[in-house]
């Protein structure tokens, strides 16, 4: 039983969501990378964060927009 709830826990973000402001962990947990990483997309210059008191956000129709543009890994 408690096995499940965990599974369940670990797995509510399945799906991106337009209406809805992101912190970078629920980011991170979204694209199944590690905080750090998704610290560093919301910390790049083009991507859609905005700061909310102390942290960062980014609304999910804006990330799915963001993802729409083909970029280049800076050298």
């Amino acid at each position: 039983m408690e096995k499940e709830k965990n599974e369940t826990k670990e797995y509510e973000i399945r799906e991106l969501q337009d209406n809805y402001f992101y912190t970078p962990t629920e980011f991170a947990k979204l694209r199944k990378c590690s905080v750090p990483t998704a610290l560093c997309i919301y910390n790049s210059k083009d991507f859609p964060s905005e700061n909310y008191g102390k942290e960062k956000v980014a609304l999910g129709s804006a990330i799915r927009d963001w993802y729409k543009v083909k970029r280049n890994k800076e050298e």
